[in-house]
């Protein structure tokens, strides 16, 4: 009698550690042969955002949200925030310029992208684009169990920077239709997180050259970074 409960005991445990291969509707190479079929036809992205940003020593929590426009175009990444809750703010990578201007005080921030277009590219549209290549060049790639977000079943992969740098780790959950990012989570090394939500996510549906320009006014006053 003892031998079989020990039997059932062992049963037991299988069936229920077990599973966790079960929950993933699909492998980490199946989900990089997604991305990377994807990947070839991708040329734009346009979709709402929200973004929260948690300092964690403090338990502050900030919310920005507007548009996301991007598109891949060469070696030469397009980008464009329009954040306009609570206050208007802009971000646009184009033409080997990283500017950030704020309207309500007339200031752009600038730096060059000389050099690090890849890098820039990789952070700023993670999740749009990408093929496995790109994601294994700048990260050691795992995949989580899948999660529902938003109603829907969403691949998780876990990303940890390879070298030093900004991020202690990243996640990403995948549209499983679309294989687009539908959300993402950066951890800095001081604990601190950014959450990126994406919605009316849409794919290669052309964006115009004026919306990668800025409105900027005569006194706008310029910072070089």
């Amino acid at each position: 009698m003892k031998s079989l409960q020990l039997a059932l005991m062992i049963i037991g445990t299988l069936l229920t550690t077990t599973p966790a291969f079960a929950q993933n509707a699909f492998t980490l190479d199946q989900v990089f042969a997604h991305m990377d079929e994807v990947s070839k036809t991708f040329h734009s992205t346009e979709a709402n955002i929200e973004q929260t940003r948690v300092t964690v020593i403090v338990d502050d929590r900030e919310v920005k949200s507007g548009k996301f426009y991007y598109t891949k175009q060469g070696k030469e990444p397009r980008l464009k925030l329009e954040l306009t809750k609570p206050q208007q703010e802009y971000v646009l990578v184009d033409k080997g310029k990283v500017q950030i201007y704020t309207p309500r005080i007339k200031q752009v921030q600038e730096a060059s992208t000389a050099g690090h277009q890849a890098t820039v590219e990789m952070f700023l549209a993670l999740g749009f684009g990408q093929t496995s290549q790109d994601l294994k060049k700048n990260f050691d790639v795992t995949l989580g169990a899948d999660e529902t977000l938003d109603g829907q079943k969403r691949t998780v992969l876990n990303l940890k920077p390879k070298g030093s740098g900004t991020f202690q780790s990243v996640q990403i959950w995948l549209d499983q239709k679309t294989w687009n990012a539908a959300q993402i989570k950066t951890v800095e090394k001081s604990g601190d997180y950014l959450i990126v939500k994406y919605s009316n996510v849409k794919t290669n549906a052309g964006i115009p050259d004026s919306r990668f320009k800025l409105d900027l006014p005569k006194d706008v006053k310029i910072i070089k970074l």
